[in-house]
């Protein structure tokens, strides 16, 4: 759209498609229209300069008009079409708060669906609603949304209601979900001397407090904190998070809501309908939804992989030998033990250690990029931990820190927390848990999301899963992987809010656990029905999953408290390897994930262009190559991956590719270059010396960096600078065509080779 028209900063009423002199007015009215439905505005305006064309959506009329509408004339135009007939509408004019700044000082103004979702919560607390809910993707500034509409109403009340506070509660059910809001959020708005924390006791002179409902249900029955707040002292109640139980009638947090009946109860989510009736049935419907898919189309959001891990003892399951016993000598119960079993009625420590040797695979490509494994128990994420030291002494040796616990029960808990979101901190990179991070906490620069414990609630699936989508453009962050070893990714299962993986990761293992080949079922039509074929069987798709808890059954936010004794079996011996690793992309046809296997699209792919000795010629040529590339790009290859699969053995990414593709041998990049250098020896010879420094510089260049380094930019640096500057090259050679036909015929000589 060209320009937006606002009543008020964040509060648009209506667009304007401008079109130069010599189009229609009109040949802008469509667009005007589509931009007016995206932004809830009454008015669609369309003009050349000369002709303007109002389309008023509240009065369903479209007329040509002499000027453009008066701010009078668009704010009554918008309060018919909102339906607002009385003062409060005023709600939407109040100014929004410009005191949370960026680190550079920039103003943190709202994103355009965050001031649609502020609009849409004001219109409904102006037409008298007591219940609303706001559905908004992890990731996409919920928080931030809600402090701007108490922002509002808190203006609002100053003028109305001078003499009187106006009270707000913010509602959460862990400590992360309240510190986080309060820290980034409400202090730099408010002042962190009008924030009030309830813990221990009700201070009833303040005007924002923030409590979880653990702290307000403390102390005996009928001497719960809760009951020293008069029924009707807060006016509006936000509910983060409220699909963790908020509506169910015997929770505590709905105990709370009823304490709280005359207050105004703003309920946040992240989940769709489908994952939370109980919610809908409570808040109604949502006033605003803003899904992850929104976001990723968008470019707010990262968009993700998914790779899907499968280990052995989850293709077949374990079963004991007769007799067998466990670590501590119990003799272990018959029969055959599967994902669901793993970690609550027997632990496997075989199967920890090959999803710790596999997943360490992956972080030492970039052992810097951080990395959440989501654990069964707090004792299951104390087991990784430890199998992740043992795969990578290393990294631990030059930071001890490099991979921690982060659970309820342990001690260092908020000072790993907050090192973890820093942006700014390099430690920790890896952190294990049970259930302690799966909602609330920000960590913008995370790029890989474990799964290694069943999820049973789609609700929470979707919460693990967007611990990843916030993107992190100052530290390279623009995609993130999901890495699932439990079948857990069944629950993608609405492509509507959960938006489409744009890239896969094929890749299969060995007996050991190493990636060599994938065993997925390839992805494309092999029924004869036009319908994709299905999806090869997963062992833990059908195995029921454990019940969904609001609590950790560990009590990792309530240390402390009684526990039963560990009855879990504990096993150390024995081998667990990889048995395949498939990936999912989105089939188009019904907008759902399904696997595919990486070499049936490679070698398609490459196929498609000629056979193996005719595709050298293709790859020497920059702009074919980008082809190529950009192909299996487009078809959900991870070239990141393969490129470093490569780098790991000195080959080139080509070289790969034509493995996959053609069952070639796989030749390094040295080995190349020095056939290049052999078969045109006569050639490097017969050039000046400067010539010379030139070829074999660049051939180095490509043994130690790849193709993508033989470049002009390259003559400037070492070895090659070394012969002078690229004027003084240049001119050794006989000009700068001279040069650049010298550097644009190495590729010739390295893929020919």
């Amino acid at each position: 759209m060209d320009y937006v028209l606002e009543i008020a900063p964040g509060q648009p009423v209506a667009v304007v498609e401008a079109k130069r002199a010599y189009r229609s007015a009109r040949d802008g009215l469509q667009q005007a229209l589509d931009y007016a439905k995206k932004l809830e505005v009454p008015l669609a305006i369309a003009t050349n300069g000369s002709e303007i064309i109002v389309h008023d959506r509240s009065a369903g009329t479209e007329r040509k008009v002499d000027g453009f509408p008066t701010p009078v004339e668009a704010w009554d135009s918008y309060r018919t079409f909102m339906k607002l007939e009385g003062p409060e509408a005023d709600l939407l004019l109040e100014p929004l708060s410009r005191r949370k700044v960026s680190t550079d000082g920039t103003i943190h103004e709202p994103r355009y669906y965050q001031a649609l979702a502020i609009s849409a919560v004001l219109r409904a607390i102006a037409r008298g609603d007591q219940r609303i809910l706001l559905l908004m993707a992890t990731g996409t500034g919920k928080t931030f949304t809600a402090m701007q509409i108490v922002a509002k109403i808190l203006g609002y009340q100053e003028k109305v209601r001078p003499e009187e506070n106006y009270r707000v509660l913010y509602l959460a059910d862990r400590d992360v979900l309240l510190t986080q809001p309060m820290r980034n959020d409400f202090g730099p708005a408010f002042g962190n001397e009008r924030l009030q924390r309830v813990r221990l006791g009700a201070d009833q002179s303040g005007e924002l407090y923030f409590a979880s409902y653990q702290a307000l249900h403390q102390g005996a029955a009928g001497e719960e904190l809760l009951e020293q707040f008069p029924r009707d002292f807060f006016d509006l109640v936000i509910v983060d998070e409220c699909h963790r139980g908020s509506a169910t009638a015997n929770s505590r947090w709905r105990g709370t809501l009823d304490h709280f009946a005359s207050a105004i109860h703003l309920g946040l989510t992240a989940t769709p309908r489908d994952d939370t009736v109980h919610s809908y049935e409570y808040f109604g419907n949502p006033v605003y939804r803003y899904s992850l898919r929104d976001g990723i189309e968008d470019g707010y959001l990262a968009p993700y992989r998914i790779r899907r891990v499968i280990l052995d003892a989850d293709a077949e399951g374990w079963t004991p030998d007769p007799g067998q016993r466990d670590l501590y000598g119990r003799e272990i119960p018959a029969g055959v033990y599967t994902t669901r079993d793993y970690e609550r009625a027997l632990s496997l420590l075989p199967r920890t250690k090959a999803m710790a040797h596999h997943l360490s695979g992956l972080l030492r490509q970039n052992p810097e990029h951080k990395a959440i494994v989501f654990c069964v128990s707090t004792q299951h994420a104390d087991d990784v931990r430890s199998a992740l030291v043992v795969e990578n002494p290393d990294l631990v040796r030059a930071d001890p820190e490099w991979v921690v616990r982060i659970v309820g029960v342990e001690e260092e808990k908020a000072r790993l927390l907050e090192a973890f979101c820093d942006t700014e901190s390099a430690s920790p990179v890896v952190a294990t848990t049970s259930r302690l991070l799966s909602t609330g906490v920000d960590v913008p620069d995370l790029r890989y999301v474990v799964i290694f414990r069943p999820v049973g609630s789609s609700i929470e699936f979707k919460q693990i899963v967007g611990r990843g989508t916030r993107l992190f453009p100052e530290g390279g962050k623009s995609v993130f992987e999901v890495v699932d070893y439990v079948g857990a990714s069944q629950h993608f299962s609405d492509p509507d809010f959960d938006g489409t993986p744009p890239d896969i990761t094929i890749e299969t293992t060995d007996g050991s656990g190493d990636v060599v080949e994938s065993i997925s079922e390839p992805g494309s039509d092999s029924t004869g029905t036009g319908a994709p074929a299905p999806a090869p069987a997963d062992p833990t798709l059908n195995e029921p999953e454990p019940e969904f808890r609001t609590e950790d059954p560990d009590d990792v936010d309530n240390p402390g408290g009684t526990r039963e004794p560990r009855t879990t079996y504990v096993v150390v011996d024995g081998v667990v390897t990889v048995t395949s690793e498939a990936a999912m992309v989105i089939d188009r046809s019904t907008g759902e994930p399904r696997m595919v296997e990486v070499r049936t699209v490679v070698e398609g792919t490459m196929s498609g262009y000629g056979d193996a000795a005719s595709l050298g010629t293709l790859w020497a040529d920059e702009s074919t190559r980008h082809e190529i590339l950009e192909s299996l790009a487009g078809r959900g290859i991870d070239l990141d991956g393969l490129r470093a699969l490569a780098d790991e053995s000195g080959s080139d990414l080509f070289d790969v590719l034509l493995s996959m593709a053609f069952q070639t041998p796989v030749r390094t990049r040295a080995e190349r270059a020095r056939r290049a250098r052999e078969s045109h020896a006569e050639e490097i010879r017969a050039q000046s010396e400067a010539g010379r420094a030139v070829l074999v510089g660049l051939l180095q260049r490509y043994e130690e960096f790849g193709i993508d380094d033989i470049s002009m930019r390259t003559v400037r640096l070492r070895p090659i600078s070394n012969a002078g500057s690229i004027t003084e090259i240049a001119s050794a050679m006989g000009g700068p065509d001279a040069l650049r036909e010298a550097v644009r015929q190495v590729p010739d000589w390295l893929y020919g080779a």
